[in-house]
């Protein structure tokens, strides 16, 4: 589990003031939150994640301000903008030469729909990012992959944002959703999908999904329901998708492979890529592919 780096610090600040601005147009609650936001972090340990403090943040907010959701209407806007898309995602898929590959790629280019990240994400940014992802490689495993989705039994896919869960679509439809959990969030925090969002997007039609039984931005083990560790031990391949799965799940296990775009500075540095890079990171990458094992 990644620690809280120095340089991770105002990146929370600028978290906690762009959601109590989601809240609220008050700058006197602006200023609550980020005076209770800096004590909370002056007594933080730094050995916990990111994705700890995140939740902490979120906390803050609902004290000050009686929203538990800050980013409801985010979520709504962004599910609703990636289902209005995903008919022109779906022919780009069905039109490639690689189907699975351009799948994964644009499965990836969804995670930059991250208001904990991004806090003036625009729908153009998106587009943006869609075009770079089917004109650029994708850094780490992502041959290895492709041959695993065919091997593997039990898959459980660790989603990450609203809005994001539906590009995540193209790939479950190109594989046997039979043999995939799909997990989202136990409640809610930042623009993170929960069942809510699963329910809205239509994954919950296509494929079996729980929720971690953590509120967290990211997937803490020891904070997760019995029914995801059960199906978490159970899985010999497991997808996370999203940077808080990065920093929280443990780098040394070989079923996990990491989907992200690369947002942050520290996030880019520990997994050995160029800041905005598309990656899939898996352990195996640092003493060369283990050609399609699981």
């Amino acid at each position: 589990m990644m620690k809280t780096y120095n340089d991770c610090i105002p990146c929370l600040v600028r978290q906690s003031l762009g959601a109590a601005r989601l809240v609220t147009d008050n700058e006197d609650v602006h200023r609550n939150v980020l005076k209770k936001t800096l004590a909370a972090m002056a007594v933080m340990d730094m050995k916990q994640s990111p994705p700890m403090m995140a939740r902490l943040i979120q906390q803050t907010i609902a004290e000050v301000t009686g929203n538990k959701d800050p980013y409801k209407e985010v979520k709504q806007q962004f599910n609703r903008f990636s289902l209005e898309i995903y008919p022109d995602l779906e022919a780009r898929v069905n039109q490639s030469d690689l189907p699975l590959k351009t799948a994964v790629q644009l499965a990836i280019a969804g995670n930059i729909i991250d208001f904990g990240a991004i806090s003036n994400l625009d729908k153009k940014t998106v587009f943006t990012t869609i075009d770079h992802a089917l004109t650029h490689e994708v850094k780490g495993d992502m041959d290895n992959l492709i041959q695993i989705f065919d091997k593997a039994r039990h898959i459980l896919w660790i989603a990450d944002n609203a809005g994001e869960i539906v590009f995540d679509r193209l790939v479950l439809n190109l594989i046997d959703t039979k043999k995939v959990i799909f997990v989202v969030r136990g409640g809610a925090i930042l623009n993170d999908a929960t069942i809510e969002d699963a329910d809205k997007t239509g994954i919950r039609d296509l494929v079996t999904t729980i929720d971690s039984g953590a509120a967290i931005p990211g997937t803490v083990l020891n904070e997760c329901s019995k029914s995801f560790l059960q199906a978490f031990d159970r899985a010999d391949l497991i997808i996370a998708k999203g940077q808080g799965n990065y920093e929280t799940l443990p780098h040394d296990d070989k079923r996990i492979f990491f989907l992200f775009k690369a947002k942050c500075p520290v996030v880019a540095e520990l997994a050995q890529v160029n800041l905005n890079d598309m990656v899939v990171w898996n352990q195996t990458r640092k003493h060369g592919f283990q050609s399609g094992t699981i």
